[in-house]
């Protein structure tokens, strides 16, 4: 930091207060994700990756983690790994470097192949002292080496410029951007200090503490786009991946995760085989559910650990599909399920071999759980075409005739249900008659 830019921040610092504290305003009313802090890419002998902080860790812009950074480092890890990956989230867009410590003390890090941090933005705004911020960059190494050692890895990321940031007024986003990349070489000074040869790798024993300053955020509308979380993963997986364990080859299974981490269970084919010998009461609800959202195709899935059966559906002839090409194991993590109007355009969904060779584009699903509470599978409708307008009463049957195929998974009899009796038993979309009946069986259902 030059001599200028010292007094100009020495003069300007009784406005910081106010700038900052506008500022932070800015930062906590931005649009986030509000679903489970977890974000997970499917696959063998998982790593489990923690992402803590304010900054890019938040989600701004975008009310999904899957459609964030979580999402986007998960789907990136996994693609250099080959293995499965879930990202957990300690997110809060006002937390400082004290915080971060602080958060650092109480989490069990020994859950996690690597801890990835987003702090700085905040204290930067703020215009903390450089001697308090090496002191508190110190205590989160010192943190870490006391209770993670040097079997895991931890990525602090640099403080970007801010000065584009909602709420960042011109002046003030001059001089932070001025001001932080002294707190960055403090940082990096730290580090290196600590390790003493900087990006160590893990196998010679040393602490491994890596940093990386991540690039501008680009914006649409307001919002941090999605481009930007997909750019953000693949800088941070880039610096990541060599201090994880290496890549699978074809054929291996990995290494044994500390706990199941992907969306299956482990008796699917037992909960598959008690569907299928409901086979009817399932094969008049998916042809119900094909009618009520006008769609030519739906399914009852269950997800195993490396695959998803179709244990009953209509308009479809795969009888499963692999884990990792799963709709159904992203929509199982969502309390109300997912709607996906467009996937080509959905970057979890892009380049999924059902997307770019079946052709798939819309898809809604709905979470199913086993009498123990288990997400096992969903209920799903799919189409070939996109769809922009999921109606709520659409969703609301779709939720209703998932719960009648759980009735039918917990049921001991095999007899079918009276209140689909009268269902029809083929296509429904291309015969006005039969969709007539299959909307007097909807209404009872939603009755």
């Amino acid at each position: 930091m030059s001599a200028l830019s010292a007094a100009a921040l020495h003069i300007a610092r009784p406005a910081i207060a106010e700038w900052a504290e506008h500022a932070t305003r800015a930062f906590a009313a931005e649009p986030r994700p509000v679903d489970q802090p977890r974000a997970v890419a499917d696959g063998p002998a998982a790593d489990r990756i923690l992402l803590v902080g304010g900054g890019a860790a938040v989600g701004r812009g975008q009310t999904s983690h899957d459609l964030a950074l979580p999402g986007a480092l998960a789907r990136a890890l996994r693609a250099r790994t080959r293995r499965g990956v879930v990202v957990d989230v300690i997110a809060d867009p006002l937390m400082t470097i004290a915080g971060l410590a602080a958060v650092l003390t109480t989490v069990d890090l020994g859950r996690y192949d690597a801890v990835i941090t987003t702090v700085g933005d905040v204290d930067a705004l703020r215009g903390i002292d450089r001697s308090e911020w090496r002191e508190r960059v110190a205590t989160v190494v010192d943190v870490w080496r006391a209770r993670v050692g040097d079997s895991r890895a931890l990525l602090i990321t640099g403080i970007p410029s801010l000065r584009d940031e909602p709420g960042v007024g011109v002046a003030h986003g001059r001089l932070v951007d001025a001001f932080s990349p002294s707190l960055n070489a403090i940082t990096d000074e730290v580090v290196e200090e600590a390790v003493g040869v900087r990006d160590a790798s893990p196998a010679c024993g040393q602490l491994t503490v890596l940093t990386s300053v991540l690039p501008l955020a680009q914006r649409a509308a307001g919002r941090v786009t999605t481009e930007t979380h997909t750019l953000w993963a693949g800088q941070l997986a880039a610096e990541l991946v060599e201090h994880l364990p290496a890549p699978l080859r074809d054929g291996e299974s990995g290494r044994a995760p500390v706990e199941r981490l992907t969306s299956g269970v482990d008796d699917a084919e037992r909960i598959a085989g008690i569907l299928d010998e409901r086979a009817p009461s399932l094969e008049r609800i998916v042809t119900i559910a094909a009618a009520a959202l006008n769609v030519p195709t739906a399914v009852v899935t269950v997800l195993g650990p490396d695959t998803q059966w179709h244990v009953s559906r209509f308009g479809l002839d795969l009888e499963s599909v692999p884990i990792e090409q799963s709709f159904c194991a992203v929509a199982v993590r969502q309390e109300d399920g997912m709607v996906v109007p467009d996937a080509p355009h959905d970057p979890r969904f892009a380049a999924n071999p059902l997307v770019t060779d079946a052709g798939l584009r819309y898809y809604a699903g709905v979470p199913i759980e086993d009498e123990f509470g288990r997400r096992i599978g969903a209920l799903c409708v799919i189409d070939t075409k996109p769809r922009n307008h999921t109606s709520a009463d659409e969703l609301a049957t779709l939720r209703r005739l998932a719960e009648k195929v759980e009735e039918v998974l917990h049921t001991q009899s095999l007899a079918v249900p009276t209140w689909i009796a009268g269902a029809p038993t083929s296509p429904v979309i291309a015969s006005p008659a039969t969709a007539s009946t299959a909307s007097a069986a909807v209404a009872s259902v939603v009755a």
